[in-house]
């Protein structure tokens, strides 16, 4: 999942590392532009998406 800088708002960065623990994802980015680091972690199942709600 791609992010936006919080620092200087450079929008499409990749995460640099992935890791995953049970149904939580942990991303780390770091900007090319200003080199702000920070993480994200998401609870996987709230990303998933039902095939019932596209019905």
């Amino acid at each position: 999942m791609h992010d936006t800088c919080p620092n200087c708002l450079q929008r499409d960065i990749a995460p640099a590392v992935t890791r995953r623990r049970g149904q939580t994802t942990r991303d780390g980015y770091q900007c090319p532009r200003c080199q702000q680091q920070w993480i994200t972690e998401r609870i996987d199942t709230a990303y998933r998406h039902h095939r019932d709600d596209a019905a």
